[in-house]
């Protein structure tokens, strides 16, 4: 009896800076017989399309990689299995901090709701209009903006938390995504007393995908400020806690 051939794989455990690029084994290489533009089927069976780069002698998953850690909501610490088919199509397992593979209708929550831990109630408003609220609880200062267009590329801090913080003679603030990615923003002093977050932010934004009608909460914890994305327009997010402005 002919014995199956068994299917290429490797697997990489998602650590440091995994959003922008993840470097394929070097062994796995030898197997790898595609394109530079390959295929990637996500647990949900969508598929995405990302175009390998050589560096140095290695290949990385690249250009795409992005919007599939994204749009599968990982984080460090995640486990990917990589089954290869041939002919530049991958199928990747995700498997989470718990070592178990990832809910992912439980990721998508999660992500839609920024991973905001707060209590989540439904009110149904006179017509039926269903309004869904967050309340995000925090022992650190923090605020929260809702996105319009011009929030995209600088937005304010509240005068209150940059007095409190020491921000008024600083130039730049740290940043750290949900993946923990940091992010330099500078920081500029208007003459209306404002504190404007600018140059880096619009980075951060369109790296995080952040768009008009999010909400994002801005937590300072020690040493930097922690972002929260709340992705889904019609939640309400409501700050409780004795350091919030809101």
């Amino acid at each position: 009896m002919a014995r199956s051939v068994p299917v290429p794989a490797f697997f990489q455990v998602l650590v440091g800076d995994f959003s922008e690029k993840l470097k394929m084994p070097t062994a796995f290489v030898n197997h790898f017989n595609g394109s530079a533009l390959c295929k990637l089927r996500g647990p949900s069976g969508k598929c995405w399309d990302v175009i390998l780069e050589e560096e140095n002698n290695d290949i990385f998953f690249h250009k795409g990689w992005n919007k599939f850690v994204n749009d599968n909501s990982l984080e460090e610490g995640h486990i990917l299995v990589f089954n290869y088919d041939g002919n530049s199509w991958f199928n990747a397992t995700i498997y989470d901090n718990s070592a178990c593979e990832m809910d992912m209708e439980a990721a998508k929550t999660k992500r839609s709701t920024g991973g905001l831990d707060g209590q989540r109630r439904d009110y149904v408003m006179p017509g039926e209009t269903i309004i869904r609220i967050i309340e995000f609880k925090s022992e650190h200062l923090c605020f929260k903006r809702t996105m319009e267009k011009h929030r995209l590329y600088q937005l304010s801090i509240p005068i209150i938390i940059a007095k409190a913080k020491g921000l008024i003679s600083k130039k730049t603030i740290e940043l750290r995504d949900p993946s923990n990615r940091s992010w330099p923003i500078k920081v500029t002093r208007m003459g209306d007393g404002r504190l404007l977050m600018n140059k880096g932010w619009r980075a951060c934004s369109k790296w995080n995908q952040i768009k008009k009608g999010h909400t994002i909460v801005f937590e300072f914890v020690k040493g930097h400020v922690k972002l929260h994305i709340v992705r889904d327009e019609g939640c309400e997010v409501i700050l409780t806690g004795p350091n919030v402005v809101d």
